[in-house]
């Protein structure tokens, strides 16, 4: 007989605060309040950071985390990390939603070996992200390996 695995349950909260016009408050316990608004483009705030803005950086932030967390386990020769992303929000299906999302990930590594291993290791973070295999919107990944020359004591980038 075949034994069925059991999974944890992980649950997340978080509150949101209506302060004025179309400006907010998000807050969770023991975390940084987080002003948002509306996106300029539906009347809000620019300063503020948006329903929009934020799934966009969750998406990436995602990525970044479920790469790391592979690249740690594999001890990958990693210099440094930085990525963006650009989420198009268009009509779709009878509404606006995002359709795509393009991250573009930067990664310096020590070795021509590392960045060889980092694309593996990339294409199981893009297939693994939670955020990514939770949404609708196409999510691809384009990224970019350069190999660290050191000089001395300062590293370059090759």
């Amino acid at each position: 007989m075949e034994t069925k695995r059991t999974y944890k349950v992980f649950r997340f909260r978080s509150n949101a605060s209506w302060k004025t016009g179309r400006q907010g408050v998000l807050s969770a316990s023991g975390k940084a309040d987080l002003a948002t608004s509306s996106p300029p483009e539906f009347g809000g705030r620019p300063e503020c950071w948006s329903p929009e803005d934020l799934f966009a950086a969750t998406v990436n932030a995602c990525l970044m985390q479920t790469f790391m967390a592979f690249a740690l386990r594999s001890n990958l020769g990693l210099v440094s990390y930085e990525s963006e992303i650009e989420g198009v929000l268009e009509r779709a299906e009878g509404r606006y939603r995002f359709t795509e999302f393009t991250v573009r990930p930067l990664l310096v590594l020590r070795t021509t070996a590392d960045a060889e291993r980092a694309q593996t290791i990339m294409d199981s973070a893009e297939s693994s992200c939670l955020i990514s295999e939770s949404i609708r919107a196409n999510v691809k990944v384009v990224p970019e390996f350069r190999v660290a020359a050191v000089q001395g004591e300062r590293t370059a980038v090759a």
